[in-house]
């Protein structure tokens, strides 16, 4: 029977990780919880979770925790390392969490495969960050790392630039800006890939009253049957990261095109399953069982 571990820093699963653990025992494997801090590392000898050698096969990586220190998430990500060195399948790969956790590593190397991105400027300077908030008028200033949709400001004057980069300056962190960009119907399409398939996905749609089409923020989820040009986008986006599987987030332009805005490795989809019936946790056991298999 194959060990499956999801790993969460929440003291009881949440939704998403229940659902992951539901179909590991649907799928015939032994589910396991996890909370990073409560693993300690033996370098050289494994690994120890509430004073017990763990042994696992697999680990999914749901979060490692929001707000750590450096230190806390180096030690962290080294874990996830180390259970790579030992022979553990680790879903997604310590290295594409690295390069995701980073806004500006994932857009440079998604720039880099080709997948159309927004302008973008990161810094630590606020008056190079006025600078091109001047020349492109309308910009949103995101956390370097963050997610939900949580910290992002759009601005459209130099004096609503001017107080968020120096609030985000008085903290010691740098500036993410970039070039606001129109959507189409005031939405986006979040696209759910695993295994290098697009297995669903949805518009998302603002609420009145605001830019961000984040479930979390109380964006209405809309069934999108054949995403088309966005899914391929959102698969080549996905490899471009070496995600094994992400949720992508894609809009339509006014030219008719696209642009990726982020790409999630550890994306929620409760408003995804809610909205079109598929359950990514499925796709994502029979992949892990797949790479298992693959040895």
């Amino acid at each position: 029977m194959k060990r499956i571990a999801v790993l969460h820093e929440s003291p009881k699963p949440t939704w998403t990780s229940k659902r992951l653990l539901e179909a590991a025992r649907r799928r015939g494997c032994k589910p396991l919880y996890l909370q990073p801090s409560m693993i300690s590392a033996v370098v050289g000898d494994g690994v120890v979770y509430h004073g017990r050698r763990l042994e696992v096969d697999a680990v999914i990586v749901r979060s490692i925790g929001r707000f750590l220190s450096l230190e806390v998430f180096l030690r962290r990500m080294g874990l996830l390392a180390q259970l790579e060195e030992i022979g553990v399948v680790v879903v997604n790969p310590y290295e594409a969490l690295m390069k995701t956790r980073d806004k500006y590593m994932s857009i440079m190397l998604l720039r880099k495969a080709g997948v159309p991105v927004p302008e973008t400027l990161v810094t630590e300077d606020p008056a190079e960050a006025l600078r091109y908030a001047e020349r492109w008028g309308d910009v949103v200033i995101k956390p370097l790392t963050g997610s939900l949709g949580l910290g992002s400001f759009r601005a459209t004057s130099a004096d609503q630039v001017y107080r968020v980069v120096m609030m985000i300056r008085s903290l010691g962190q740098p500036i993410y800006m970039q070039r606001f960009v129109e959507k189409k119907g005031n939405r986006d399409i979040r696209v759910f890939v695993v295994d290098g398939e697009p297995v669903a996905a949805i518009y998302r749609v603002a609420p009145p009253g605001s830019w961000k089409t984040n479930i979390a923020r109380g964006a209405t989820p809309i069934p999108l049957n054949d995403p088309g040009e966005a899914g391929e986008l959102a698969v080549k986006a996905t490899r471009a990261l070496g995600l094994l599987y992400s949720g992508v987030d894609v809009a339509e332009t006014g030219d008719g095109g696209y642009v990726v805005f982020e790409v999630n490795a550890s994306p929620l989809w409760r408003g995804l399953y809610e909205a079109t019936g598929v359950d990514p946790a499925e796709q994502i056991i029979g992949l892990v069982l797949d790479l298992l298999k693959r040895g």
